[in-house]
């Protein structure tokens, strides 16, 4: 695939500059500042200009006099209502050698049309083999610089360079405006080249990661080469500096009259030199490459390399990646190694090919028989025609697959016929539209549309699954039974983790899957540590709840992908890839309460195995039996084992804000820890007085258990009986009675309760497990809040209502350090909020400070504690 190698527009320089001010090592090619007309033409010598039905004979070009340009004139388009192509002469070139190229551009008085300069390399019969074009300009507000390059290219065949101007008229005619060029610069430069052992630089042995710097086209014959390891974050690990012993090049060059030569005179030299980075554990890591010389650094290269730990991924999962609209920079057979090794069971790729292309369908073919020997699923995407169609030339660019496939089927089913009917056979799953292409969701009947589309395009009964794009905020319910598949949904801007799980509890279409994008934030505003987090947020609300597909969205792209644009792996492939082949398959159990109240989740693998993902915003050391410590790991996202201490049998997890992974939790433990719970999750706010709930356990070991439950409440509180005797036999659920009796200060809201469970099944067990009991009162709800005014005064607003169908009186006193209770009354509470406020004076110095907050039923039991802290 030919590079894009474009930078954008500078503003030009006031005076030409010499080949040193651009570079230091640049050797002319060819120059031109239109001084020369030996013939007095206005034409510039040994150029080209190129005519045809597009670049008509009646637009004026030629050199005028110019007292703004380089050297007082300039070659001149005057519009007139077409378009322009003309050629510098062809100049000598080698593949030794990066090139550059600058001109000077000035358009003015454009409506329509646009202007680029190109530089193309062409082989011996002056046919251009690749083209590097600048970006696109209309008017520029006087002259601008554009700049091309270094860029190298990779034909054999191509011997010889040329400068290029394209003037191409819009949708209407320009009958007036002009486009004029100047200071036209070609130059070589030295060419480096970083590679290693892997087309995609992805590694199991971190041994065998090897760097090798070549260089040609260098005056320097022994220049330093610097190689530095860096890791994730940017800090470098090791360096080394290496000297490279270079050899004389020797160039063949065309003989040709109307062939530009370089300066021959100046000796180059060409070498290489390779370096092992000391690369211990597995990981995310850069090596940055600098070629130095006498003259300082030259040139600077940084590869991404990613050493993945051996994990396991199931035979069946849900991620994938979405490759259709984007450009993929490896061949069919280095993707084929790399989509196994980053956890990938689903793939979409363009499939519709041109004529151009009679090969693709037979890589195509052998591509989703080698990914399906890999257990990896091809979804084809049907998108935009091949530009080498006469529907492809016709169509806009921005038309959508529901108007193209809406048009007069002869248009374009016999082209899409042919890749149908070749693939069908091996691909099932087939989806009409990018993947944020929602167009197929306008249409009132779609039903009838879709199983129309469906008769046209798989006419021979194949076997297959159909889907399209479909918008988040639109939903899919419905009595009609649906005649696709899948649905990709899709929303601008991309969705959070919590948005994604919030959508995904809506209603569904039945029998239908919903495939969802997950979207890494971008590097050029967020940090690592965000973008890792993110991306591990939106896997696993996407996992969670119940998406059946999902892919990363555009994964080759270095600011929002996880890969690199050139192939390499990014930041977030490491991430990317140890959560999805720990989450592949794996089916979700639920959440456990965790004694330093740690985020968590709990999932099953499809072996039996259970694994926790932790995280907290406040890095803490969570202390939880989770098993026989030989089977228990921690991973961090990077799919590193962290080592982990124990006090007793109880494993400390170390955790952070970044997710990490326990794996080799046992699972009868841990479903025992899910299934702990209370009758009733509620006591009323009654004190003095006995309150009657149950504890539920569920024995999920394979064989009987028999053992104790003793729960501990907060201080004051008695529960009777503290120890309850349980015998289960496997799979068996309890329900054991206690009593709770709260004393006469027990805080309302929340309160926690301790159960610690001892018992003998295959082994002696005891672990504890965290819930919560809620003291208050179901019908009678309660909110308070504090904040600062201007004037100093702290004011506490309380907000009641009653739900309990009559009416109710309350006395209402807080108290406050060092400060005078102050009391209110609430006079027949309904279903209306009440709403009291209590004032402090000076209330910056109770601020921090707690409040406490007491609230008593006239004439009736219940009493609420409330205890808050004082806020600004």
């Amino acid at each position: 695939m030919r590079p894009l190698c474009i930078l954008a527009l500078i503003l030009a320089a006031p005076v030409a500059r010499g080949s040193q001010d651009r570079h230091p090592d640049a050797v002319v090619v060819y120059e031109c500042n239109f001084t020369r007309d030996v013939n007095y033409d206005n034409w510039p010598d040994k150029w080209r200009r190129h005519y045809s039905t597009d670049h008509p004979r009646y637009v004026d070009v030629l050199l005028e006099d110019d007292e703004t340009a380089q050297a007082g004139r300039c070659l001149t388009v005057h519009m007139n209502g077409g378009s322009a192509l003309v050629s510098g002469p062809l100049a000598s070139m080698s593949r030794k050698f990066s090139y550059a190229m600058e001109a000077r551009i000035r358009a003015s008085g454009i409506q329509y049309a646009r202007s680029r300069v190109r530089l193309d390399f062409c082989n011996d019969k002056h046919e251009v083999l690749s083209s590097f074009p600048s970006e696109w300009v209309q008017n520029t507000n006087g002259w601008v610089n554009l700049h091309i390059g270094p860029v190298k290219d990779a034909n054999p065949d191509a011997t010889l360079a040329r400068f290029t101007l394209e003037v191409e008229r819009g949708q209407h005619a320009d009958l007036e405006g002009e486009v004029a060029i100047d200071d036209i610069w070609i130059a070589r430069l030295p060419k480096m080249s970083v590679v290693t052992g892997s087309p995609f630089n992805v590694y199991d042995d971190p041994s065998k990661v090897m760097v090798t710097c070549s260089l040609s086209g260098i005056r320097e014959q022994d220049p330093d080469i610097l190689f530095e390891l860096l890791d994730a974050s940017s800090h470098i690990k090791s360096k080394s500096s290496l000297q490279i012993q270079g050899k004389l090049i020797t160039e063949k060059r065309s003989k040709a009259s109307e062939i530009v030569d370089p300066d021959s005179q100046r000796k180059s030299y060409e070498g290489s030199t390779s370096w092992h980075p000391p690369i211990k554990t597995h990981g995310f890591y850069r090596v940055r490459v600098t070629m130095q010389t006498d003259r300082g650094r030259m040139d600077q290269r940084i590869k991404s390399i990613a050493v993945v730990p051996p994990l396991t991924k199931p035979d069946r999962g849900e991620f994938g990646w979405s490759l259709a609209g984007q450009d993929i920079p490896l061949s069919f057979e280095h993707l084929r190694l790399l989509l196994p090794r980053a956890a990938v069971s689903w793939v979409k790729l363009p499939v519709w090919y041109g004529q151009s292309e009679p090969e693709r369908g037979d890589e195509l073919v052998v591509f989703t028989e080698l990914l399906g020997a890999d257990e990896i699923e091809v979804v084809g995407v049907v998108d935009r025609p091949p530009s080498d169609l006469e529907l492809g030339q016709k169509v806009d660019r921005s038309i959508t697959i529901a108007d193209l496939l809406s048009v007069e089927p002869s248009s374009w089913l016999p082209s899409l016929d042919a890749v149908l009917t070749r693939l069908s056979l091996r691909v099932r799953w087939w989806q009409f539209g990018l993947d944020d292409d929602t167009s197929f969701a306008d249409f009132n009947d779609l039903e009838t549309e879709i199983r129309k589309l469906r008769s046209q395009l798989f006419r021979f009964g194949q076997d297959v699954n159909i889907g399209f794009g479909w918008p988040w905020n639109e939903s899919t319910e419905s009595e009609r039974t649906a005649t696709w598949e899948f649905q990709q949904f899709s929303a601008s801007p991309a969705l959070t983790g919590q948005e994604l799980g919030t959508y995904l509890q809506l209603p569904k279409r039945e029998q239908t899957l919903r495939w969802v994008l997950v979207e890494p934030l971008s590097r050029q505003h967020y940090s690592l540590e965000d973008r890792s987090r993110d991306l591990v947020d939106q896997m696993l609300a996407a996992k969670i709840h119940g998406a059946e597909g999902i892919f990363i969205s555009r994964p080759f792209d270095s600011d929002k992908g996880i890969m690199e644009t050139e192939g390499t792996p990014g930041e977030l492939f490491l991430p990317w890839r140890t959560t999805a082949f720990l989450l592949s398959g794996a089916e979700y159990l639920g959440q456990i309460r965790l004694k330093g109240d740690s985020e968590n989740r709990l999932f099953q693998t499809t072996d039996g195995r259970v694994l926790m993902v932790v995280w907290n915003r406040n890095p803490t050391t969570e202390e939880i039996f989770l098993g026989d410590d030989r089977s228990v790991q921690q991973l961090d996202i990077w799919g590193r084992v962290k080592p982990h201490k124990t006090r007793g049998a109880r494993q400390l997890i170390e955790v952070s804000p970044q997710p990490t992974f326990v794996v080799g939790v046992n699972p009868h433990v841990a479903k025992m820890r899910l299934s702990v719970g209370f009758e009733s999750p509620r006591i009323p706010s009654v004190f003095g007085i006995a309150h009657r709930n149950q504890i539920v356990i569920t024995n999920n070991f394979k064989q009987g258990a028999g053992g104790t439950v003793e729960l501990q409440g907060p201080d004051g509180w008695q529960i009777v009986p503290q120890k309850i005797e349980f015998k289960l036999a496997a799979g068996e659920t309890t329900r054991r009675p206690f009593e709770v009796v709260l004393p006469f200060n027990a805080d309302s809201g929340d309160a926690p309760i301790t159960a610690t469970l001892r018992f003998v099944a295959d082994t002696d067990y005891e672990f504890s497990v965290f819930r919560n009991l809620e003291v208050g009162d179901a019908e009678i709800e309660l909110d308070v809040h504090t904040r600062l005014t201007d004037d100093g005064n702290l004011i506490i607003e309380q907000r009641m209502i009653n739900h309990s169908g009559e009416f109710l009186d309350f006395k209402c006193s807080l108290y406050a350090e060092s400060r005078r209770r102050q009391q209110m009354r609430v006079f027949k509470l309904g279903p209306e909020y009440d709403l009291k406020t209590y004032r402090y004076a000076n209330g910056k110095e109770l601020l921090g400070k707690e409040l406490w907050l007491r609230i008593e039923e006239v004439d009736g039991p219940r009493v609420f504690n409330h205890r808050i802290i004082a806020e600004e």
